[in-house]
């Protein structure tokens, strides 16, 4: 089979939308590269040994020795590798996170993504080493083989972002009402300056979403408005003024209690600019 009909199958082209760089894309062509010299009898051993490396690589790119042994939940369990492969594996999945701070089926989900895992490793494993039961598979063999492979490799890498996807998701649903509260207050201390009586007749945020984790501390980001009622001159003399501030906000936490939020680097800031033109 020609590289190029061996690349637009379906199965084969889809694991590619999950490489994240060049050199990912570049190991698995030259696999598939080794797949398509038919004269070779050990084609398919060389396709699984490639195959092997691609999947440590992405693993070693997702979750870094350094960045492993800087998550609250790491430990060294081993006295012949400072952090276990298993260890690495979980990294991808929850990063930095607590177990206390997942979902209850997150556990689950990962532990059937450390299986698949190990049984692509296994499947991997047995054509990397070369020997007569595993060598010069016949082609329609071979090729199922190869099928089967890539849907796997395709599903684990489906399931990480899926786990990270939800984690997110959970994360954010679950101090939405603290966001909420931090900001009405924040906005009342902010915007005293504007009057004499400036009374916030409601806070409205438009988004906000996790934008990054850090060894110590979760970070959210965010923007919405303001609406408030500004008060001039004494009750019987005066006039009311309704006004809508914009704002941004960043607020943090750390792993220990997600839904402890503060505000970090630049707080909230409420652009304040269009009541001064």
């Amino acid at each position: 089979m020609k590289l190029k009909k061996l690349k637009s199958i379906p199965e084969v082209a889809h694991l590619y939308s999950h490489l994240e760089n060049e050199f990912e894309r570049d190991v698995y062509t030259g696999a598939l590269r080794n797949y398509c010299t038919m004269g070779n009898p050990i084609r398919f051993n060389n396709f699984a040994f490639v195959m092997r490396e691609l999947l440590t690589k992405i693993v070693d790119r997702r979750a870094p020795i350094e960045d492993v042994k800087l998550a609250k939940w790491y430990k060294k369990e081993s006295d012949e590798y400072e952090v276990t492969r298993k260890q690495q594996l979980k990294f991808c999945a929850q990063g930095y996170f607590l177990e206390s701070n997942l979902p209850d089926w997150v556990e689950e989900i990962i532990e059937l993504f450390l299986k698949d895992y190990a049984n692509l490793y296994r499947k991997l494993n047995q054509y990397t080493h070369i020997s007569e039961k595993y060598k010069g598979l016949a082609p329609q063999k071979a090729f199922e083989f190869l099928k089967d492979l890539v849907v796997i490799f395709s599903s684990i890498l489906e399931t990480l972002d899926e786990i990270k996807s939800h984690i997110t998701q959970e994360i954010e649903s679950s101090v939405q009402g603290v966001v909420f509260n931090k900001l009405v207050f924040e906005s009342h201390e902010a915007l005293i300056e504007l009057s004499g009586q400036t009374i916030v007749a409601g806070v409205y945020v438009e988004e906000y979403s996790l934008s990054r984790v850090e060894p110590s501390m979760v970070i959210f980001e965010g923007e919405g408005y303001v609406e408030c009622e500004l008060n001039y001159g004494s009750k019987n003399d005066g006039v009311s003024l309704g006004h809508t501030v914009p704002f941004s906000f960043i607020l943090a936490s750390n792993f220990e209690d997600i839904k402890n939020l503060d505000f970090h680097g630049q707080g909230m800031i409420l652009d304040n600019s269009s009541f001064y033109e």
